[in-house]
């Protein structure tokens, strides 16, 4: 039944951190860790947001402040993602995706530089993602925060499904953790990966627990003609 579904996918869909990128969960918790911010006010910021007290675009632009406080420029943060390595398989796997004549596109809590150091030059026709914004010296000058993280990124596959014409059964997508939940389940086909969590395994198709991206790859053959 799930090969079934995933014989009709033209559009794949992906995470970031933890799902193409490795050494990381979240890459905002990655990043207050390396620069030491004050843990107290970020914990205040996530239960503020989770209890409705303040927007997504507060959280966000809050956990901005508290990085720059710490000393967080451009080439700061770039140093900082040092520690962290693509998915082994990774780059070979949406490269042979694309080459296949999926459409591919990404959906992600992280942010734009991550994507930018890690694949530059990634086949993504959508990316839905946090922004920052760096003045002419690197620091950081503000941003723009994504409208499709968590519950919302069940959103953002429905506004790309939208921009390409296509069913939500057409559209599969990739993740590792609760927050992929929603849109794991909205989406046609759906795969855990480095599941960080064992609720993913509930909701996903397929469960991929071979360490290497390019095992999907025998999920998705080619879109149907």
């Amino acid at each position: 039944m799930a090969l079934n579904k995933s014989s009709k996918i033209r559009l794949i869909c992906f995470d970031l951190d933890g799902t193409l990128v490795d050494n990381t969960i979240y890459i905002w918790s990655t990043l207050h860790e390396y620069f030491g911010s004050d843990s107290i006010k970020r914990e205040q910021a996530a239960d503020d947001f989770r209890a409705g007290r303040i927007s997504y675009r507060d959280w966000f632009l809050h956990d901005l402040e508290l990085l720059k406080k710490r000393g967080a420029t451009r080439a700061r943060m770039l140093q900082a993602l040092d520690q962290l390595t693509p998915t082994k398989g990774a780059r070979e796997t949406i490269a042979e995706l694309s080459l296949r004549g999926y459409k591919l596109s990404l959906i992600s809590g992280s942010l734009d530089l991550v994507l930018d150091h890690f694949f530059p030059a990634a086949p993504f026709e959508h990316v839905l993602i946090n922004r920052i914004h760096f003045d002419d010296q690197g620091a950081i000058k503000g941003g723009r925060h994504t409208e499709f993280d968590l519950a919302g990124k069940a959103d953002g596959l429905v506004e790309i499904a939208g921009r390409e014409n296509l069913s939500l059964a057409e559209c599969a997508f990739v993740g590792d953790n609760v927050n992929d939940l929603d849109v794991m389940s909205c989406a046609g086909f759906s795969v855990g990966v480095n599941i960080k969590s064992e609720r993913v395994a509930q909701v996903v198709d397929f469960v991929n627990r071979d360490p290497d991206l390019r095992s999907i790859l025998s999920y998705f053959p080619g879109p149907p003609a």
